[in-house]
C-alpha cells in the first residue's frame, strides 16, 4: 500500500503544469514496443518544458493467451529529472535522477546516472557512464544498493574503442569487472568481443564473448 501511494504522489507531482507543457513540441510521451508475438507493452508519460527535463509516467503490458487477453495495470510508474545538463562543442555532460515504482510487486528503485563525454585529443574521445542507486526488493522486504562505472576510450579515425567496466551489486556483495572491445567496419556493421568476470559462486568466474551488428 506504501508504494501504490508513493507511486501516485511521485506522479501528481511530476505531471503539475499539465497546461503549460502542452506548448511544447512533443509534450508527450508514447513509445509501444512487441515483445513477442503475443505480447506488447507502450510506456505512456508527459515530459514538461522546463530546466530539469522532467519526465513522468507508466508502462501498460497486454498478453494474449488462449483464454483471450489480459492488461496488465499499471506495471511500473517511473519518473525522471535532469539534475544537470552541460554542452559544449568539446564536452557533454548529463546527470539523472531516476525512480521506479512496480505496483504489482511493490519493488522499487530509485539512483543517479552520469554521463560525460569530452574529447581528449585530436585523435582519441573519452565517455565516462556512472550509475548509483538503491533498490526495494518487494518479495524479498530488502533494500540493496548497486554502483556501476565504465570509461570508454574511442578513436574515430579508426572506429575502434575500449571499454572497460566495474560494478558493485546487492550491497557490495557482489563485484564485478570486465573489458570490451568494438570495431567499426561501416555504417551498419560493427563487431564486439567482451571479457567478464564476478565474484557472484552462481555465474561463471570469466566469460568470453563476440558478436556482430548490421543494421539494414
Amino acid at each position: 500500500m506504501f508504494h501504490l501511494r508513493a507511486g501516485a504522489a511521485l506522479a501528481s507531482m511530476l505531471l503539475i503544469s499539465t497546461g503549460s507543457a502542452l506548448a511544447d513540441e512533443r509534450p508527450l510521451i508514447w513509445a509501444p514496443t512487441k515483445n513477442s508475438d503475443t505480447s506488447y507493452a507502450v510506456k505512456l508519460g508527459l515530459r514538461l518544458p522546463n530546466e530539469l527535463q522532467t519526465e513522468a509516467g507508466v508502462n501498460f503490458g497486454l498478453d494474449a493467451s488462449r483464454r483471450g487477453a489480459v492488461v496488465n495495470t499499471p506495471v511500473r510508474l517511473w519518473g525522471k529529472v535532469t539534475a544537470s545538463s552541460i554542452q559544449t562543442p568539446a564536452y557533454q555532460l548529463k546527470r539523472d535522477v531516476r525512480i521506479n515504482l512496480d505496483a504489482v510487486t511493490g519493488s522499487s528503485a530509485a539512483g543517479v546516472t552520469m554521463s560525460e563525454k569530452r574529447i581528449a585529443s585530436e585523435a582519441v574521445d573519452i565517455e565516462l557512464n556512472r550509475q548509483y542507486g538503491v533498490r526495494y526488493d518487494g518479495a524479498a522486504s530488502a533494500w540493496k544498493g548497486e554502483a556501476s562505472q565504465s570509461v570508454k576510450f574511442s578513436r574515430a579515425g579508426t572506429g575502434t574503442a575500449v571499454i572497460i567496466e566495474a560494478k558493485a551489486l546487492d550491497t557490495f556483495k557482489e563485484l564485478g569487472a570486465g573489458i570490451a572491445v568494438e570495431q567499426k567496419v561501416s555504417e551498419r556493421l560493427s563487431f564486439n568481443g567482451r571479457i567478464d568476470q564476478t565474484t557472484n559462486p552462481g555465474k561463471p568466474t570469466s566469460n568470453i564473448g563476440a558478436r556482430y551488428t548490421f543494421k539494414w
